[in-house]
């Protein structure tokens, strides 16, 4: 742009210096003198005129930056206000907060004090409906108890009639108490029953070949007046006619439930077996008074087992089935123990409800053709896994025996070569075993 006016100015400072030359006469120095001259003022007053503009747009910008500092200034202002009211609003949001935070720990503390109370509301009413049936099944003992002796007389001529039929006198058992006669070991029996002299003891089941506790079995022991102790087989061919078993078996089951809890509070995967015989089964006043403490206990039910043996679950009646059907419905399963035969449906048994079957070491290393067995006993194992139901080999005195067993996939065992049956103190019914009773049951 600036060379084509320079270009303009010169083409007229040209044509003005070629004017005076040709048309006024005007020497070529003289027209050329005019002609610069020319030049230089049209020069001089576009720059006087570009600079005018210059100083119209400066004075303009200046304008414009005025305006603009004006609104930035008036735009601080309102941002320092701005800020000024959020940090109003950080405090009242700081405030409310606090006062939210008491509010919810009044809220937590009234509704954890709520819960609490509730809670104990609720343990105390199980903790009546526990006492209430357990007191019930002692009232139920004591009065058998009472029952029992008070019959005493009665019943002993019946049992020994039965005992020893047509023979004039008992026969000859090899026990401690062979050489008493049936009378005295009756009247032993009850008179260690009424001093409460029943002991309990357990037996461990070990896993094979590990040899680690995983289960106990639970065992009635009588006292006699001089603490020597009175073993089932020589108590129980008199006992059981005169009417006395039920009220130990009884005894045993509620001490086993006893046990089973301080148990499970140490180990929960560790079990207990207990014994439970067909007069508990049909007893009209005790089992069903059972039934309902069992029912109350219903968390034990994957720690505790009920023992029936052979040829009591071949006799079952529809009595019998209704009670276990009653134990089963609230999660308690059986084991078969005192098994002589091999010729039982575990299918059959795990519809029963059973887990366990409890089958003496030699039974079933001697061969399965002489005993019932529809398959070999190597075999029986698997088979009832198969079914659900675990074997236990018991009465296992010798290692060669723990080999032979091996081969025939025996999981768990029991017997007098891993711990024989070792006394709980009755304290400890009451507080639990300790580390080093349960270590010596081992």
């Amino acid at each position: 742009m600036s060379l084509l006016i320079a270009l303009f100015v010169l083409a007229i400072a040209g044509s003005f210096a070629i004017v005076l030359h040709l048309r006024l006469g005007a020497t070529v120095p003289v027209a050329a003198l005019a002609g610069i001259t020319t030049a230089l003022a049209i020069g001089m007053i576009h720059m006087i005129a570009a600079r005018g503009r210059d100083r119209r747009k400066v004075r303009g910008e200046i304008r414009d930056l005025l305006h603009t500092d004006t609104r930035l200034g008036k735009a601080m202002q309102e941002v320092h206000q701005r800020l000024e009211d959020i940090d109003q609003l950080e405090k009242r949001l700081e405030a409310y907060e606090a006062n939210l935070e008491n509010r919810v720990a009044d809220l937590v503390d009234r509704h954890v004090v709520e819960s609490v109370d509730g809670l104990i509301d609720m343990r105390i009413d199980d903790v009546k409906t526990t006492l209430v049936s357990e007191i019930q099944m002692i009232e139920t003992l004591v009065k058998q108890l009472a029952e029992g002796v008070k019959t005493g007389a009665a019943i002993r001529p019946a049992a020994n009639g039965a005992l020893n039929g047509a023979d004039a006198e008992p026969p000859v058992i090899d026990t401690p108490l062979g050489h008493m006669d049936d009378s005295d070991v009756l009247d032993m029996v009850r008179k260690s029953i009424e001093d409460n002299r029943v002991d309990l003891y357990l037996q461990p089941m070990v896993t094979l070949p590990q040899r680690k506790v995983r289960y106990y079995e639970a065992l009635s022991r009588l006292r006699s007046d001089d603490g020597n102790l009175i073993f089932p087989s020589d108590y129980i061919r008199v006992a059981e006619p005169a009417g006395i078993m039920p009220m130990i078996d009884n005894l045993l089951l509620y001490r086993g439930v006893q046990i089973v809890r301080q148990l499970t509070r140490r180990n929960s995967e560790i079990g207990v077996f207990c014994n439970i015989s067909a007069h508990s089964l049909v007893d009209a006043e005790f089992f069903p008074q059972f039934v309902d403490f069992m029912e109350h206990n219903r968390s034990l039910a994957g720690s505790m087992y009920f023992e029936l043996a052979q040829s009591v679950v071949k006799g079952l009646g529809p009595v019998e089935v209704e009670s276990m059907s009653a134990l089963a419905s609230h999660g308690f399963r059986f084991s078969m123990d005192h098994v002589t035969a091999l010729d039982f449906d575990p299918k059959d048994l795990t519809e029963r409800g059973f887990k366990f079957v409890k089958i003496p070491a030699d039974l079933l290393l001697s061969g399965g053709d002489d005993n019932g067995a529809q398959i070999h006993p190597a075999d029986l194992s698997n088979l009832l896994w198969r079914n659900g139901i675990k074997l236990v080999a018991e009465k296992i005195e010798s290692e060669a025996t723990v080999v032979n067993l091996l081969d025939y996939d025996v999981t768990l065992g029991q017997g007098f070569l891993f711990s024989e049956p070792k006394p709980v103190r009755s304290d400890a019914l009451k507080d639990g075993p300790s580390d080093e009773q349960l270590s010596k049951a081992v």
